[in-house]
């Protein structure tokens, strides 16, 4: 049996989302974010919340990303080697996205 190789999810290196249950002093801690909606390339794992969650001290990675139209993206899978999250206007984005 041949093994597929395995592919490294990108690192969260920047979150500036505070506010967010996963934040920890600019750090994210989910094990895997996605990202991406119909509209934008928001945060879809952000929560607002005062209680403190994740796998800290390890920093968040990406585990999925729907925005197909991101140079980074291949099989809606992220290809950067890490992102950073942030705010767009009034939103929580990955401020990676970069349209093709």
């Amino acid at each position: 049996m041949s093994s597929a190789p395995v592919m490294q999810l990108p690192v969260i290196s920047e979150c500036s989302a505070d506010s967010c249950a996963y934040n920890q002093e600019h750090t994210c801690h989910a094990v895997a974010i996605t990202v991406g909606d119909i509209h934008s390339a928001i945060c879809d794992t952000y929560m607002g919340a005062d209680t403190k969650g994740g796998e800290a001290p390890d920093a968040g990675r990406v585990g999925a990303c729907k925005m197909a139209d991101c140079r980074h993206n291949t099989g809606l899978e992220c290809h950067a080697p890490a992102i950073t999250v942030g705010y767009q206007q009034n939103e929580i984005d990955c401020l990676t996205y970069d349209p093709a």
